[in-house]
């Protein structure tokens, strides 16, 4: 009696918190029982479930729910007997939690949702992913409790530890005990976080709150009873959908860290993530990177399944080799180990005897260098460091100096957690898959690195002031009228590279972002994105400049934006670039790749040139160019190639190029592209679709009085719009683009073909 009075006068003293999360509050009431739920931003679905304490809808996930917000309508619930709801005297067991969370999906979802678990809740949700399939589009496990351990098996000790906690008088007197400030302080800081610093006095007034409810002791009673089976080795391999497995990387008393990779091994499409700086709460210690990584889950689609631990294991290998480059999150999926066998496999490959590596500003930079040259030393090769660089500057060297090779390190506009690797032949020829990527996968997978007589040297060179010269000679710098240009580097390497082209210019450069900052803390150096645009828009008009120009993180890609704030396409830059080549050679093929405007062959047509239609992807431009000696070739997504630049791209080569028409124009930016700009484009649609030939089939069937051809994809076109529907190298999409020549037409043939697609 003495323990439930001291009870109820710590709960008096520690009321619960209300709402952690902002957004809207809903009350749901579930078998009898008020839960509440708590539901913010706007997007695709996805549902929280907190450990089995946290509650408040949800306390535990207050740091991550704002950066996951800004993509996702996301729900935190609080589980039964959490949070706002009274602690009632249910008999806890698993599957009462499971179908509680599977009835919150069907509350807070119009259809299967991505579901997020932490700890306990992790292991529910798993349970609950392999009960209802259909429901579970994706699955995120944060730190999942229970890999080896079966709390269900009978056990007379657990069985009578658990009776004897959940008694009334007895159990409340252990309990309160248990839930002191002090032994609870202690368990955060030894087991839980990895910085002990983040148990705050704040955490602490949560926990005692929450652990002082009324009946808080039935659920440690009903763990240690063996009523909460968390058996996740039995669950994971029944999960059919994609499922990320997240841990934090320090090391703790009682962590099952150094065995996080047995967790996405038992998965059937598996992905582990490590988070840095993070104990067993990364979503709290680390919730910008762990947004990242969902982020990048999501987008990247089903991932190849990892089944075992070691990160050089052949079947893990492929994951990183995409179709042109190599990519993957740093260091669980590209690691030192990795780039180091790449290193060793790219110099056999080649034959080099010299190869030069640059790479961008993301943090693991340094690492993924100084392991590369190992492996490329250890093969025989000398390495020439020219730091930190632009890609189109690593391709600028490779030609220039006549190196064998060339490695860029990068990740693009990838997020900060990702870095990458972009490889090149003499003459700047970028590999992929089809000319040399595969085989270097390959060797990588079986560690065949044939042994080499000599260890070569790693060098430093100075190459930026050259690449300046370089660029400029694509133009006629004393025509170039003193523009004020807005330029946003988004903390990437334009930041480095535009000083050294622009102080040789009369141009007033208004800099945005331009500290090299590999965690892009403004904004994602993805140019394509209109989003990322904004602040480079809102510079233009307060600033009243002639132009802006957005640079993507390795800066080989450049958008513009005009005097007006609006946005100027990939496509558009093609039109005007490939005219003001006409101008110095008359005639000549100029290449566009199939998802640009119909505008741009007519301007290139006009110009007297010959347009050449190309597919998607730039080792197949690259070599249609120089099999056919195209001097110009353009992209929508940004990327701009040049024969005289081995035939490499160069967003800087471009931007010159288009400085140098406006100069001649003599007027504002929006009147130069007015004639070429004329119609309207939907952008690209992905849909994920399982049978894509079938999909394509009924495609063709539907639009059978169309034009069609399949140069990439399929591409149907009547006289006033056209689409193009391909699939992705790397996922079970497909990429939908649509053009009108009026905005009505382009929308309902949009989304007649969205419906088409996705039904």
């Amino acid at each position: 009696g003495a323990a439930a009075a001291l009870n109820r006068r710590l709960r008096e003293r520690s009321p619960m918190p209300i709402n952690h999360l902002g957004g809207v509050r809903v009350r749901w009431n579930w078998r009898g029982y008020d839960i509440f739920a708590t539901t913010t931003g706007e997007g695709p679905p996805l549902l929280l479930v907190h450990g089995i304490y946290a509650g408040a809808s949800s306390f535990e996930f207050r740091e991550l729910v704002p950066h996951l917000a800004t993509h996702y309508r996301t729900v935190a619930f609080d589980l039964l007997g959490c949070g706002l709801s009274e602690m009632p005297a249910l008999e806890y067991a698993t599957e009462l939690f499971v179908e509680q969370i599977l009835a919150a999906i069907e509350r807070f979802a119009d259809g299967p949702v991505t579901l997020v678990g932490a700890s306990l809740g992790a292991a529910f949700a798993i349970r609950a992913a392999a009960r209802s399939p259909s429901n579970v589009a994706r699955l995120v496990a944060i730190s999942p409790t229970g890999l080896t351990t079966r709390l269900g098996s009978l056990n007379p000790t657990r069985s009578g530890a658990g009776a004897l906690l959940g008694s009334p008088l007895v159990g409340e007197a252990l309990y309160n005990a248990f839930a002191s400030n002090a032994l609870l302080r202690a368990y955060l800081r030894s087991n839980v976080y990895g910085d002990a610093a983040r148990v705050t006095s704040r955490l602490l007034a949560h926990y005692r709150a929450v652990t002082h409810q009324a009946g808080a002791r039935f659920v440690p009673a009903a763990l240690l009873a063996g009523t909460l089976d968390c058996n996740v080795a039995r669950d994971l391999p029944f999960v059919e959908a994609p499922t990320l497995v997240v841990w934090g990387a320090e090391n703790l008393p009682s962590d099952l860290t150094a065995r996080r990779h047995e967790y996405a091994s038992l998965a059937r499409d598996g992905r582990l993530v490590t988070i840095a700086g993070a104990g067993r709460m990364p979503q709290e210690e680390q919730p910008a990177r762990l947004a990242t990584a969902i982020a990048a889950f999501e987008d990247r689609g089903r991932p190849a399944g990892m089944r075992s631990a070691p990160p050089m294991a052949s079947n893990l290998v492929p994951s990183v080799f995409l179709s042109y480059d190599v990519r993957g999150i740093y260091p669980d999926e590209l690691s030192d180990e990795l780039v180091e066998g790449i290193g060793r496999a790219f110099v056999p490959e080649l034959g080099a005897k010299r190869i030069v590596v640059g790479r961008d500003m993301r943090p693991s930079g340094e690492r993924l260098f100084a392991a590369l040259a190992r492996g490329a030393t250890e093969a025989g090769a000398d390495v020439v460091d020219i730091g930190l660089v632009s890609t189109d500057a690593l391709y600028f060297a490779v030609g220039k100096y006549g190196f064998d090779g060339g490695v860029m390190i990068t990740a693009s506009h990838n997020p900060a957690n990702y870095n990458g690797l972009k490889l090149t032949r003499d003459k700047a020829q970028a590999l992929s898959l089809d000319s040399g990527l595969a085989r270097i996968r390959d060797r990588v997978a079986a560690g065949d690195f044939p042994a080499s007589d000599r260890r070569g040297t790693v060098t430093h060179q100075e190459i930026l002031a050259e690449f300046a010269t370089h660029c400029l000679g694509f133009v006629n710098p004393k025509a170039i009228k003193p523009f004020k240009i807005a330029i946003d580097a988004g903390n990437g390497m334009a930041g480095k590279t535009v000083p050294f082209v622009f102080d040789r210019l009369g141009c007033a450069v208004v800099p945005l972002f331009f500290e090299l900052d590999g965690s892009f803390p403004n904004h994602p150096a993805s140019p394509i994105e209109p989003e990322n645009m904004i602040d480079l828009q809102r510079a233009v008009l307060e600033n009243q400049c002639d132009l802006g120009v957005a640079f993507d993180g390795d800066a080989d890609r450049m958008f513009i934006v005009d005097e007006r704030g609006g946005l100027v396409g990939g496509d558009i830059v093609t039109a005007l670039v490939g005219k003001n080549t006409l101008r110095r050679y008359p005639g000549a093929k100029i290449l566009y790749n199939l998802i640009c405007s119909r505008s741009v062959p007519e301007t290139i047509e006009r110009a007297g040139g010959i347009p050449v239609r190309s597919p998607v992807g730039h080792s197949l431009i690259k070599k249609i160019m120089r099999d056919e000696n195209i001097v110009f070739g353009g992209e929508h997504s940004g990327h701009f190639y040049f024969r005289d630049n081995w035939f490499a791209d160069s967003g800087m080569i471009a931007l010159l190029q288009c400085l140098e028409v406006f100069s001649e124009a003599g007027t504002t930016v929006s009147r130069v592209i007015a004639p070429i700009d004329t119609r309207f484009r939907s952008g690209e649609i992905n849909s994920r679709v399982a049978d894509i030939p079938s999909k394509l089939a009924e495609l063709e069937h539907h639009y059978i009085d169309a034009r069609i051809d399949h140069l990439d994809g399929v591409t149907i076109q009547y006289p006033d719009w056209w689409m193009n529907v391909r699939p992705s190298n790397t996922e079970p999409l497909l990429r939908l683009n649509v053009e009108g020549d009026t905005r009505a037409l382009m929308e309902r043939h949009r989304d007649e073909a969205v419906e088409l697609i996705r039904s």
